[in-house]
């Protein structure tokens, strides 16, 4: 999902002049040369404290003559790198081998500019909260065999907005032939995955109640995905649902659990019983959208296949009475004249 943020560096061979990127106060020099049939550019360091720029060198030097060695054995190929955008105090850089057999390869490689140190991903996280960030991009990005959910990553980088990606080399997760993956570690949760969850305890309340549709749903503190994470129900649990709310074009809902805890969840992952009569605070009329397309349908019922009852203007404001998921997410409004209908909610922004 994530897409490697980096800048590929080249030589610009033609006026045999080193290519040049800038990483901060250091400017980064890329050596190129030719060894053992193998096409190397080198990141070098200029400027800045000469004894940790030397430092720094020394570790990048060391690591691409490594692969220069290793890609010789596979036929030759390429050693280059990418340099990374982050934080002044870093230098983040990943030096990747492409063999011309086997598969690519690649070293994620952050320096403190103070001290010129190599941080280790165990600078940034222990081993549990690791695993469990893993577990957690991992489980919810891709079709991960269960026995490998728990596996820390080969390497990592710091991006442009200083998340710490992750990335697991070809075959270390999946099958070798679907190549590298990276996982934002700083997006994903730092909880313990359960692989035994208990079963979901009994339901006891007298209101309306809504059943769990999801594994490790998120409990919320409040309606949308900017809020704090306050739990995971099971799967199952069933809930008394209190009232229910629209955030982006999605319903949530405000619920209790058997335990007395209550808080939000998404009403894409809570299946309310037929026949609930559920309070919506955007029945006040206080929750506005504007339309953001041209000729956008207002449909009779959330689907594509409803009758359309008419077209809204661009920039239109409307009032967000409800929304649901069927074919995609649905938003249901009232305009300016009375009329109310659906709208597709990739074309209903709400404004405050």
């Amino acid at each position: 999902m994530w897409k490697k943020l980096g800048i590929l560096l080249s030589c610009l061979v033609i006026l045999n002049i080193p290519g040049l990127a800038f990483a901060g106060p250091e400017e980064v020099k890329t050596v190129t040369r030719t060894e053992k049939k193998v096409s190397v550019e080198c990141p070098q360091l200029t400027g800045g404290d000469k004894a940790v720029s030397n430092k720094i060198n020394a570790a990048l030097s060391s690591k691409v003559a490594s692969y220069v060695s290793e890609a010789a054995t596979l036929g030759g190929g390429t050693v280059h790198y990418d340099v990374h955008k982050c934080d002044a105090s870093l230098l983040s850089l990943t030096i990747v081998m492409t063999p011309k057999q086997g598969v690519e390869e690649s070293t994620g490689m952050t320096f403190d500019r103070k001290t010129g140190s190599l941080r280790p991903i165990s600078y940034y996280y222990k081993e549990e909260e690791l695993l469990n960030r893993a577990a957690d991009g991992l489980k919810y990005l891709y079709d991960i065999d269960s026995a490998k959910v728990k596996t820390a990553p080969d390497t990592y980088y710091v991006d442009s907005d200083n998340n710490i990606i992750g990335i697991y080399h070809a075959g270390a997760v999946l099958d070798k032939n679907e190549g590298e993956i990276e996982v934002n570690l700083s997006a994903a949760d730092p909880v313990i995955v359960k692989t035994n969850p208990t079963p979901p305890p009994a339901y006891t309340g007298s209101g309306n109640k809504g059943t769990i549709t999801g594994t490790e749903v998120r409990m919320r503190s409040g309606a949308g995905t900017a809020t704090d994470i306050l739990g995971y129900f099971e799967k199952g649990e069933v809930v008394e649902v209190l009232k229910s709310d629209v955030v982006g074009g999605t319903k949530w809902y405000q619920v209790t659990r058997t335990n007395g805890a209550t808080g939000w969840v998404s009403g894409d992952y809570c299946s309310v019983a037929e026949g609930a009569n559920v309070p919506s605070t955007t029945t006040s009329g206080e929750k506005k959208g504007k339309i953001t397309g041209t000729e956008v349908r207002m449909r009779s019922d959330p689907s594509l296949d409803a009758d359309i009852l008419n077209y809204f203007n661009n920039n239109e404001e409307v009032v967000i009475l409800d929304a649901t998921s069927t074919d995609r997410n649905w938003t249901k409004v009232k305009r300016s004249n009375g009329e109310i209908g659906w709208v597709a909610s990739d074309y209903c922004k709400e404004i405050k």
